[in-house]
Parts: C-alpha cells; structure tokens; sequence
C-alpha cells in the first residue's frame, strides 16, 4: 500500500494544477452561491461530475475500493486525505454525488452481488452513473418499518407500486437504492422488507422536483406505477433489506449527513464575526469556541466510527456522527445569524449574496431531520449500542 504521504504528494500535486488555495480566514460560500443562482442545482450536479471524472482519470475516486471493481484498494485514511485537500482548494463540491459513493458504494461492498459489484461500482467511481436514494415515504419518513410501497413477485419479476420522497438528487439520478415491502404478512415489521437497484427511466418511474425551506431544487418526490425489475435487481437476500439498509443509513449518517468537520464551520463564523466587527466580543467568542470544539469532537467522533466499522463495530454508531453533524450545521447557522442580526434578515437588494445568511439558517434546519430525525438517532444508540431497553410503544 502506498505510503500516506507519498499518497499525499499525489493528491496535492492533482488539485493545485487545476484549482487555487483557499484563504483559510476566508468563508467557504461557493456551494451556497452555486445553488442559489439560475440553474444553480444543475450546475453544481455537472461541477461535481466534471470534477469526479478527473479524479477517477487520476486514480483518485473511489481509492477505497477494491482493485477489482475500479478502485486502488486503499485504506480510508487514503479516502480522507483526499476529502481534506480538497477541501484546502477551491474545487467544486462532491456532494451531489456524495449518496452514490457514501451510500451506494458501502451498500453494494456489503450486500451485493458480485455481479453487481462489478456492474455498477466502477461506473460509480468514473461518475458516469449517479445514484440516489428511496427509503423514505409520505407516512415513513425515520420510521421505515412503517413503508407502505410494495414490490409483488409476477413470475420471473417484481412488480414495484408505491411512493417515495425527500429523495435527494433523484432528478439526476440513473439508478436509485430502493426499499420495499415484499412479505406484508412478516411476523415483525422490519421483516419482510427487500433492497432493489431501481433504473430511474425504467416504465412506471414518475420524478418530481421538491423546493425546500432555502429554495433548493435537489429534494424530488418518486412516483412507482407498475415498475417491473428482475431478480438480479434484489441486493442482498429477498425480505432482509432492513440488515442491508442498516449498513446503507450507517454510511449515510457518518459520511453523507455526519460531515467532517475540518475547520469549514469555525471558518464560517470568524468571517461573520470580522465582517460584523464583534471579533472582540467575550460572548461571541465564546460561542465561536462552542463551534471550535464541536467540530473537533466531530471529527474524533468520525475516527473512532471509522476504525470501529473496519473492527466490526456496531454500524449503529453511525448516529453519532449524524447527530453530532447536524447539531453543528445548526448551532453555526444560528450564531451566524446572531452576529449578522438585522443584516440577516432584510439586505440591499443589489446585492446579490446578501441573503446567505437567511439561505444558511433555513437550509441548516433539514440538519436534524434528514437522514433519520435526531430523536431516533438518539433511539437507535441507546438501543443498538447502549443496550437500553426498546422505547416504550
């Protein structure tokens, strides 16, 4: 295996031919101001796969992956040098493509099928394919064992009827990780539930765009009329996709919706702090700590959840990392908004960034929501890791 920092010559030398350091005082806008301009969600989603391609050219998408599927069969810690350094350039964001590589990826490494594996995981690497995700329904939202959308066996096939939403990217998206219910007559609930890869064009596959609280365009609602899928499209074993997807919501709370930390936040509120003069003030400052510790704690958080899953630890801990990622995003936007104070609620209409702020403090508040909601995070360690007893019914 490559040596980390050779590896780290690599990757330094990848992103400084192509994009300029960032000033480390200087707040990191660009994702928002993307989003927020015409066509703003279509440009992010063609930034991010432009850049993926190159990476992928360079031999550093999907380094983690096993030789045999597309990648360089690298340990994590190679994956995370490259999510630091590209953070130090000023690169286009990976996130739209973050539910394929965090999610699909992990999903298919664990449960899928060879044929699978080698199907799709180096079309994931090489960002030909996007992928999203449909787990959550109008009345299934946290709670999945709850799903109403069903998949019936017709012969050779699987008749898929139901509907799914907050499906992120699903617009954008070639192939989707669906959960549905394929035994309504299980014992218990989570029983009886199957992973399917979901063609996005298939027949009977209807795609609706969503605006959210900060005017965003990447939530979609999913229509499934009829949908027909073979049995190769199963992934893991037929009515156990509830065990499948817990290895799937682990990698999306821990990487996807868990974040990093690494400084963006801490960034974030001394550019606002600067800007509004309060740089100074005891109170700020000391909430501007808060933040300083939050992210640090986020990123051991992230350590330990990394060497653990590679022990065999419990995927559940995953929760900590969502948890511990959304109470940031949120505590960061609020005393951003404190420190901006009126200048975040009303701005000079000629200026064309002026409502970051405002955009920032609605958009964090899916923070606690998405990826399963803070109170069944909490759920979930104190059952799965803790050991507690089950929440009274």
């Amino acid at each position: 295996m490559i040596d980390i920092e050779e590896f780290r010559t690599e990757v330094q030398a990848f992103f400084s031919a192509r994009y300029d350091l960032r000033d480390p005082e200087v707040d990191d806008e660009r994702e928002d101001i993307i989003a927020r301009a015409p066509d703003g969600h279509q440009t992010m989603v063609d930034l991010a796969r432009d850049l993926q391609r190159q990476l992928a050219a360079a031999g550093l998408s999907g380094v983690h992956i096993p030789v045999e599927y597309g990648g360089r069969g690298l340990g994590h810690d190679h994956a995370k040098l490259i999510e630091h350094e590209h953070r130090r350039y000023d690169a286009p964001s990976l996130r739209p493509l973050g539910i394929g590589m965090h999610l699909a990826v992990a999903t298919l490494l664990a449960s899928g099928s060879e044929q699978q594996k080698r199907r799709y995981l180096p079309a994931l690497i090489s960002a030909d394919e996007q992928w999203c995700q449909l787990f959550s329904e109008p009345d299934a939202g946290s709670d999945l064992v709850s799903l109403r959308t069903r998949a019936v066996l017709d012969g050779d096939e699987w008749v898929i009827d139901g509907q799914k939403v907050w499906s992120s990217y699903a617009a954008n998206a070639h192939f989707g990780l669906l959960l549905a219910r394929t035994d309504p007559d299980a014992p218990k609930p989570h029983v009886g539930i199957t992973m399917f890869v979901l063609p996005m064009d298939a027949p009977g596959v209807t795609v609706r765009p969503l605006v959210d609280i900060a005017g965003g365009l990447h939530f979609n609602e999913v229509f499934l009329e009829g949908v027909r899928l073979d049995g190769d499209s199963v992934i893991g074993d037929v009515n156990q996709g509830w065990g499948v997807s817990q290895g799937t919501l682990g990698g999306e709370r821990s990487g996807y919706m868990g974040g990093s930390g690494d400084g963006r936040r801490l960034r974030q509120v001394i550019t606002a702090a600067r800007t509004a003069g309060v740089i100074d003030d005891s109170v700020m400052r000391d909430r501007m700590m808060r933040i300083v510790t939050a992210e640090r704690v986020l990123e051991w958080v992230r350590d330990r959840y990394l060497a653990g899953v590679l022990a065999g630890g419990n995927p559940a801990a995953g929760s900590m990392m969502k948890l511990a990622g959304g109470s940031l995003e949120q505590q960061c936007s609020e005393l951003i908004a404190d420190i901006a104070g009126a200048a975040g609620q009303a701005w000079d209409s000629t200026d064309r960034d002026g409502d970051i702020v405002s955009h920032d403090l609605n958009a964090t508040r899916q923070s606690r929501i998405a990826g399963g909601t803070h109170q069944i995070q909490r759920n979930l360690l104190g059952e799965r890791v803790l050991g507690l007893p089950r929440e009274p019914k």
